[in-house]
């Protein structure tokens, strides 16, 4: 049998390859891991290795990238295309996604396959990108969500109905494949380099396929709850939060990591005393911006002092942290849900006493699992803008990353 969380795999010309290296890139934005030749094949012979992978398993799907020139490559025709499409008519879960592009119309398909060596598919109900012109992101992106669609039903059927849907999140290094545990791999390393987003991704890219994650699971799986890990930026952790905002129904946690111990924080917690406080003050009376601190992992403000020639005139400053020396350790879920708590608390009186404030900056120096409950609890606190802390020294300073609105 097919195993549903494997990999996608890509078949397309080479004098496409600023295409597929698009579409590669889309499928991992939204959690696909991917097969191309180009990455994955090693040094022997191509015919056989493609067989074999066409055969493998872990290759969960085919997205067939069809152009006009499909008719003059003797791999795609023979190799690819029939194993891909007996597989499929095999039944055992492994489907195929064809695309038309590069102005390859519905009437041509059958003009463009051998059909000595492949079936037709003029009874399919096939994709088009209606563009005759070399693929865009957006439209890249449109082609992940059409396999993500196929996939998400396909491991939403093969789960046990109490089972949870699996979601990792890299930005610092690629997220390592591991079939039959993780249903969604949401790679983002290649649109960050160290901390910090590739300038414009997060607006062209990454949060677009936050809402398509979001949106296609609470339609493909909507009964499900959603279990989140990795190693991502803490801005990357707040967006994901914001994706699954607490007002909808599908529950989301994170798998916190200490000492070898694991544990799952979410809302589904009862608060539990963290002993954290939020500290306000006044600052300039013209700015109309908040900075919030949140201190756990260790202080906050002398990076957010360090980093004053870059940052914007505040209205007035939050600091949420608690006595004692850093690092502060959060013993349980419960402890983490009364943190964030007491960080929107705070936010929300601050905001109610400077009424002129315009957007909340965060600053935060917490575990992954608290930049992704805030981010869940933050509908109704306008923009807020992330940072990022970089060890520049020992100190380090805040850069900006993404600005979100919940």
């Amino acid at each position: 049998m097919t195993d549903p969380t494997g990999r996608s795999f890509l078949s397309y010309r080479r004098a496409c390859a600023d295409d597929a290296k698009l579409l590669i890139e889309a499928q991992h934005d939204v959690g696909i891991p991917t097969w191309q030749d180009t990455t994955n094949l090693g040094e022997e012979p191509t015919q056989d290795a493609i067989r074999k992978v066409l055969a493998d398993p872990q290759i969960a799907n085919a997205l067939l990238w069809l152009t006009p020139d499909v008719d003059d490559s003797p791999i795609i025709q023979r190799v690819e295309i029939p194993p891909a499409l007996a597989r499929f008519r095999a039944g055992d879960g492994f489907f195929v996604t064809p695309v038309l592009a590069r102005g390859l119309d519905y009437k041509e398909v059958d003009t463009v396959l051998d059909h000595r060596f492949a079936p037709s598919l003029t009874d399919w109900n096939l994709r088009k990108i209606p563009s005759a012109l070399p693929l865009t992101a957006q439209e890249a992106a449109q082609v992940a969500a059409w396999v993500l669609e196929r996939r998400l039903e396909r491991i939403d059927r093969s789960l046990p109905p109490d089972a949870p849907l699996r979601l990792a999140l890299f930005t610092r290094e690629p997220a390592p494949f591991r079939p039959g545990e993780i249903a969604l791999s949401l790679d983002w390393s290649h649109r960050f380099v160290g901390r910090e987003a590739l300038p414009g991704v997060w607006e062209e890219h990454l949060l677009p396929a936050l809402q398509t994650v979001a949106a296609q699971i609470a339609v493909r799986a909507p009964r499900r709850r959603v279990e989140a890990e990795g190693l991502p930026s803490l801005a990357a952790c707040v967006a994901l939060g914001c994706a699954f905002q607490a007002t909808r129904r599908q529950p989301l946690a994170w798998r916190q990591v200490f000492r070898n111990t694991e544990e799952l924080w979410g809302l589904h917690a009862a608060p539990e005393e963290s002993g954290f406080v939020a500290q306000t003050r006044s600052l300039d009376v013209k700015a109309q911006d908040l900075a919030v601190l949140v201190s756990v992992t260790e202080d906050a403000e002398p990076a957010f002092a360090a980093s004053a020639s870059g940052l914007p005139s505040f209205r007035a400053m939050v600091h949420v942290t608690r006595p004692g020396a850093y690092p502060h350790r959060l013993a349980s879920a419960g402890e983490a849900v009364d943190l964030v708590e007491k960080v929107i608390a705070a936010l929300k009186a601050a905001r109610r006493t400077w009424r002129e404030v315009r957007c909340a900056h965060l600053f935060l120096a917490v575990p992954a699992g608290v930049a992704l409950l805030f981010g869940q609890l933050a509908n109704t606190l306008g923009p807020l803008q992330t940072y990022e802390h970089l060890p520049v020294d020992a100190v380090g300073r805040y850069r900006p990353s993404v600005q979100l609105t919940a």
